[in-house]
């Protein structure tokens, strides 16, 4: 296969990231052109390369009115640019086009960085096809795998006077393209005799069009009624033979607004040293403005003793404030703080992680683990991948999911990596007293201080008892199958794990961090550290 395609195959994704508010509206190019539709029946568009073209690529929309002007000089303020209407909040018009490479060049900013998987690059012009008078778009090719810093769109005014573009005008069309491809292919001349088979189907499509126009000059009925000949336009020979791969025009898929989720090609910050040191130095917030993170106090107060106090082995004294949560009540997931999702894993996502959490008993770990509580009821996640690479692709897919709703909840502005994730059995009798995830109630150094946040996906119904508490917060949750709880790892969102009366509790538990430094290599396909 080709290395190219080789090095991209998972990842065919396009990613814009906002450089300023309110940037171009970007949307997939359309087939229409206005010299086109002028054509009687809109003959042009029956010339199927033209309509192909039309559609290869995502354009940027003009956000208002404005004009260009050049005298004819050379120097950068002989052109001039002016707002005709007024200009998106955020986005002046002044941040958006100028003069800045002279000779009558007009430079436009997008709005946007633009990323592409590696071994891609964006192709940038006008929109294809669609000629404008006074004014020709540039072309450039962008190496949108690697720069950290948004292109310039650019075009040249052909002689002096005055160009307009209309809102909703395309400035700029951009089309991924595969990288260092052309230098790896051959251009070989040959006589079409020495392909007899392709000599023999161009006779047949030239026969079959001198025949057709033969027949339209004579007007014959059966051919005025057809109208025009289809063979290239459906995709077929004129023998009627079919099944060529062709595509007389593409659809591309509309941009989806993923704001507050991990991009598909986001690096770890130890993939850039450079960048790396920049987050470890500088006061870069982690979240936004009017995150959740910014209103939740995480050092300890009277809320959590008084709380712990309610609970003693696994057993809850509730309070008249005390509110239980059940699977069967309708609720608002947007009405807590923490991230609450019913089935968020499927019946049969759940019994597939179950029938490995079974099938793997024997892997249980226990010489490993220094705590009693732990031993004998563990599965990480590197013997899942070893042993059931089906079951270890669903927890690595469902970690990916809980990192995009922790980023999007609680409106993260930074990467954040699952550092555990495990099957964990809770047999009757059961139960874990209230702690938070990165920090002692003593106040003693903690083991994992980096852990941010945790997750549990409850992967059964059979058992009774077993729900979480939340001591601060006078809340208790009882799981369901499929259900996802997600919190911050600190005092605020203390928690502890209620008796379990009967049956065994199988859940999916899992941290998450900040610091790339102590995400789990195997989640990530990174290997153990020894390699």
């Amino acid at each position: 296969m080709n290395g190219i395609l080789e090095r991209t195959m998972t990842a065919f994704r396009l990613e814009a990231f906002r450089t300023q508010p309110n940037p171009p509206a970007l949307v997939p190019c359309t087939q229409e052109r206005a010299w086109m539709d002028v054509f009687t029946d809109r003959h042009a568009y029956r010339c199927l390369p033209l309509s192909i073209a039309n559609t290869h690529g995502w354009e940027l929309l003009v956000p208002a009115a404005f004009e260009v002007e050049w005298n004819g000089g050379q120097n950068i303020a002989d052109l001039t640019v002016r707002a005709l209407e007024p200009f998106p909040e955020g986005f002046p018009f002044e941040h958006f086009a100028m003069s800045n490479f002279a000779r009558g060049v007009v430079t436009f900013h997008t709005g946007y960085l633009f990323r592409t998987p590696p071994g891609w690059n964006i192709l940038t012009t006008g929109a294809f096809n669609e000629p404008r008078p006074g004014i020709s778009a540039l072309t450039g090719i962008i190496e949108s795998d690697w720069l950290p810093y948004p292109f310039t769109m650019n075009w040249q005014m052909l002689n002096p006077g005055t160009v307009r573009f209309d809102k909703d005008e395309v400035f700029c069309t951009v089309m991924p393209i595969p990288k260092n491809y052309l230098d790896q292919w051959d251009v070989a001349i040959h006589d079409l005799s020495d392909d007899p088979v392709l000599r023999a189907e161009q006779e047949l499509f030239k026969a079959s069009r001198t025949e057709f126009r033969k027949r339209l000059e004579a007007k014959d009925p059966e051919i005025l009624k057809e109208g025009w000949q289809r063979h290239y336009f459906v995709g077929r020979f004129p023998d009627g033979t079919e099944g060529v791969d062709h595509v007389n025009k593409p659809r591309l898929n509309p941009p989806v607004d993923r704001t507050g989720t991990r991009p598909l090609l986001a690096k770890d910050a130890t993939e850039s040293p450079g960048a790396a040191t920049l987050l470890e130095t500088t006061n870069i917030p982690k979240w936004r403005l009017g995150s959740l993170l910014n209103r939740l106090n995480q050092r300890q107060t009277q809320g959590n003793v008084i709380g712990r106090q309610r609970l003693r082995e696994g057993v809850l004294t509730q309070s008249p404030a005390t509110v239980g949560i059940t699977p069967d009540m309708e609720l608002d997931p947007e009405a807590f703080d923490f991230v609450y999702q019913p089935n968020f894993l499927t019946p049969a996502e759940c019994a597939l992680l179950a029938e490995a959490a079974d099938a793997l008993a024997a892997a249980q770990h226990v010489e490993d683990i220094t705590e009693d509580f732990w031993k004998g009821r563990i599965l990480y996640f590197r013997d899942i991948l070893a042993a059931r690479p089906g079951a270890a692709a669903l927890m690595r897919d469902a970690q990916r999911r809980v990192t995009e709703r922790l980023r999007s909840f609680y409106e993260l502005t930074v990467p954040i990596f699952a550092d555990t994730v495990q099957l964990v059995r809770w047999r009757t009798g059961m139960h874990m007293p209230p702690h938070a995830d990165r920090a002692n109630p003593d106040g003693s150094p903690h083991g994992m201080p980096f852990r941010d946040f945790a997750s549990i996906v409850y992967l059964n119904d059979g058992y009774d008892g077993g729900e979480l508490y939340f001591p601060r917060l006078d809340l208790t949750v009882k799981p369901a199958t499929g259900m996802l709880l997600a919190f911050t790892g600190g005092w605020h969102h203390e928690h502890g794990v209620l008796k379990v009366l009967a049956g065994d509790r199988l859940t999916m538990p899992a941290f998450y961090t900040f610091d790339a430094s102590h995400r789990e290599r195997e989640l990530y396909g990174l290997g153990p550290l020894t390699q």
